[in-house]
């Protein structure tokens, strides 16, 4: 018996214990043997075998529920290739590279912020056989995400994107206004402007397009990185150099 149906059975008993007592006392009032008591003592054991019969199917239904399997996302495939878009999203390498990583990442996102050492040192080992293809995908549970996608943009606009790029996510823990600003005058950006395009909210529909092509193409959490339109799943500095050689070896 569970623990669940052994509190609500103890409760009950208390409850019935209770009862008893309150309906035997209401009997010693009047004489021994009076009909009317007996059978108002009767009345209200049958409400009480009826009160019970309706816990413990409550009960069932209850510890039915619980135990009902969790429901598991289906695995993802890594084989698929899916066709994503460059778009309008920034790019940085060689931009004719046979073998295109695209990375869907957010600003505010530890692990993103630890794999950027990895995604330099792809690039510098493949100047001319990789390029990397940022998307933008902030997620709703980090406050500064979506602000700090916008700084970037912003920072595009004055053509240093992956200078911003690179400086928030080396302050990816302690983002705010005044820090994207402080950035952006550390970068040599015309902060004025800066600060008007940042406010306004002319890259909303550029960053809820990536954030729905990620959705659609399974994207669920930061970072999720393709590689030549396939999923990777392992991102260590050795994956990612066993993937690129697998896909140049293809195109020779």
């Amino acid at each position: 018996m569970s623990y669940f149906r052994k509190s609500a059975l103890i409760v009950f008993s208390l409850f019935l214990i209770a009862t008893c007592k309150e309906s035997f006392a209401g009997s010693q009032v009047t004489q021994t043997g009076d009909t009317k008591t007996l059978s108002d003592i009767q009345n209200k054991l049958n409400e009480i075998q009826k009160t019970q019969k309706e816990i413990l199917s409550r009960i069932s239904d209850l510890e039915k529920k619980a135990g009902a399997p969790v429901q598991q996302r289906p695995a993802m495939d890594p084989n698929i290739v899916h066709k994503i878009p460059v778009a309008n999203s920034q790019i940085k390498g060689n931009k004719d590279a046979p073998v295109t990583i695209v990375e869907f990442s957010d600003f505010q996102c530890p692990y993103c912020s630890q794999l950027q050492p990895a995604l330099r040192d792809i690039l510098k080992a493949y100047p001319k056989e990789v390029k990397l293809v940022f998307k933008q995908y902030p997620l709703s549970f980090h406050p500064q995400a979506k602000n700090a996608s916008k700084a970037s943009l912003a920072a595009a606009e004055q053509g240093k994107f992956w200078e911003m790029h690179d400086i928030i996510f080396e302050n990816f823990n302690k983002l705010s206004e005044d820090k994207f600003k402080e950035f952006a005058a550390q970068l040599g950006l015309n902060v004025e402007k800066f600060t008007a395009d940042y406010s306004s909210a002319k890259y909303d529909k550029e960053i809820q397009e990536d954030i729905s092509l990620g959705n659609n193409i399974g994207v669920t959490g930061t970072p999720t990185l393709f590689l030549n339109g396939k999923r990777m799943m392992r991102r260590s500095l050795e994956d990612f150099k066993e993937s690129i050689n697998n896909e140049l070896t293809k195109k020779k």
